[in-house]
């Protein structure tokens, strides 16, 4: 079992640095908006990553609103994401309508490690 109180620092680091790291994107994204899609799997990626950390519940639905790209290009990524083991996707509770996305456990202890990298490498961050 999870120590919630250990996980809960440690997700309030990381929600600190996810947050920043979308603002980093958010430049790039003002300066080249790329149409391909290494940035919108960074820009899903971070937008499930910030909601995991901060306990949030984030659907399927909410993350095809959030970003610049058509509802079947996300629906499909985020089923590749899935297959590849990057994300996991369940069903709320109480609306079987409803998919909710997660990081992967063992992609999100990557994911720390790049974040906990970047700190490393850009120590005024």
């Amino acid at each position: 079992m999870v120590n919630t109180r250990s996980q809960s620092r440690a997700g309030s680091k990381y929600l600190d640095l996810v947050r920043w790291a979308q603002q980093v994107r958010s430049a790039q994204n003002a300066l080249y908006r790329n149409a391909g899609t290494q940035n919108l799997t960074w820009d899903v990626l971070f937008l499930i990553a910030e909601a995991q950390y901060a306990g949030q519940n984030l659907n399927v639905s909410d993350i095809c609103v959030s970003v610049a790209a058509s509802k079947s290009t996300t629906l499909k990524l985020i089923a590749q994401l899935a297959g590849n083991g990057i994300v996991d996707k369940r069903q709320k509770e109480n609306d079987s309508r409803t998919q909710l996305v997660t990081l992967n456990e063992t992609f999100r202890k990557k994911f720390e490690a790049y974040l906990d990298n970047v700190v490393e490498t850009f120590p005024d961050t």
